[in-house]
């Protein structure tokens, strides 16, 4: 923090100097505009107020909310859903496999769980039953999640989340039964790095 103040101060002695270059001509107003925007980028979230069970419990419960509230109106957007609750490093991933599927002129395949991350098999509205949450360490945390839909049928999913930018994001579904290599995150992880079968792993 007080290396920030430094560094605010010192971008705001500059436009008190006369805001000169080198050759002595005026800098345009955005350069400071510009400069103290960096300077307020560079402020770090504060996530201690999220760091409890009660919140990563509590984003499990909105995330099915959401699913939810996608059922009963225009459908169910698993795009939408994905970037909304997942974390950085799960979109960036997602973005570089799809991104090597469409470039790949048909070598590559990867159609996904075509929605099954959100849905679990069940159908909507889903009643999140129970939630178990479980703090680890660098702002990660786990969660078992139990689900229910309107015909009694029911499914469990276990999840890892990251703490990003003061919210718990989804980063992974682990499923040694649904996913190849177990998870979500690593089945997309060697589908990217052209690795289709769990025997081939390393």
């Amino acid at each position: 923090m007080r290396k920030l103040i430094i560094v605010a101060a010192a971008v705001l002695m500059l436009a008190a100097c006369g805001n000169k270059t080198k050759g002595g001509e005026a800098l345009a107003d955005s350069t400071i505009v510009d400069s103290l925007a960096l300077v307020a980028d560079s402020v770090q979230i504060d996530n201690s107020g999220q760091w409890t069970i009660d919140a990563v419990e509590g984003q499990i419960r909105a995330c099915f909310e959401e699913v939810n509230r996608m059922s009963s109106g225009d459908g169910i957007d698993i795009n939408r859903l994905d970037s909304m609750f997942c974390s950085e490093d799960f979109l960036q991933l997602q973005a570089n496999l799809y991104k090597k599927v469409r470039e790949s002129n048909g070598k590559v395949m990867f159609d996904g769980d075509e929605g099954y991350h959100w849905l679990a098999g069940l159908g909507t509205p889903i009643k999140v039953d129970s939630v178990k949450g479980e703090l680890l360490t660098g702002d990660m945390a786990q969660a078992e999640v139990w689900l229910t839909d309107e015909q009694k049928n029911k499914a469990f999913l276990e999840l890892n989340l990251y703490l990003e930018n003061g919210m718990w994001k989804i980063h992974n579904w682990k499923d040694t039964d649904i996913y190849p290599f177990g998870g979500l995150f690593q089945w997309m992880q060697n589908t990217l790095e052209g690795r289709s079968n769990p025997d081939e792993a390393e």
